[in-house]
């Protein structure tokens, strides 16, 4: 893993959108639960930035405080794939009127996502001879995480879960657009769902190119 533009990117996005947040949040006097995961979403995100960052000014294969940090991150992008993972099933749910088939069908994929990812991150070898020599003589700046080609396809497989979830949403997003267009409705709802489609799509493309770099390079 290497460290640099991405956390400078995540604040710079971050104070992009911080007016729109005060006015579109902190000024509401309404709570709810959904209030909650949003401020977990958001703010774990945000210091969850800080390991990233720290692992600029640290090296070294063997170092301890590589190794923290790199754990640091991997628990943290867990918990907000969680996070972002009960607030997409909510929003499904809303969407096609609390359908309890839709939910149970994303609980169920969200269940083996969990798994997927657990079996990944719990797995662990050991470099061998040609690995370890290639590792011993590259030139590294900052934290890397250094996986063998079992390690890779393990988290290859974890990423396709998600993979499977995020397409699985874009497709019910997408169909409900598609139903509330062929309606001729262009309400608050036809834009989120544009939105989440347009979101989804990107998101999937990511994952795949994710996946790709855990099998190839």
């Amino acid at each position: 893993m290497v460290y640099g533009p991405s956390p400078v990117l995540f604040i710079y996005d971050y104070t992009l959108t911080f007016a729109k947040e005060i006015d579109l949040f902190w000024l509401q006097p309404r709570r709810t639960w959904g209030s909650a995961f949003f401020i977990a979403n958001r703010y774990i995100g945000l210091f969850g930035r800080i390991p990233e960052f720290l692992g600029i000014f640290f090296g070294g294969l063997d170092s301890p405080v590589c190794s923290g940090l790199l754990l640091s991150n991997r628990v943290i992008s867990a918990v907000l794939q969680l996070i972002g993972g009960v607030i997409m099933i909510a929003r499904v749910y809303a969407f096609y009127n609390k359908d309890r088939r839709v939910l149970s069908l994303l609980l169920v994929v969200a269940v083996v996502c969990i798994g997927l990812g657990c079996w990944a991150f719990s797995y662990r070898t050991v470099l061998s001879t040609s690995e370890s020599t290639a590792a011993a003589q590259g030139t590294y700046a900052g934290c890397h995480e250094l996986m063998t080609s079992a390690e890779a396809s393990h988290w290859a497989a974890a990423w396709g879960g998600q993979l499977v979830f995020d397409a699985l949403v874009f497709i019910f997003t997408l169909r409900k657009l598609m139903s509330v267009y062929s309606l001729g409705k262009r309400s608050f709802m036809a834009l989120s769902l544009r939105d989440g489609a347009l979101y989804f799509a990107v998101m999937t493309a990511a994952n795949v190119a994710n996946i790709v770099t855990y099998l190839v390079v």
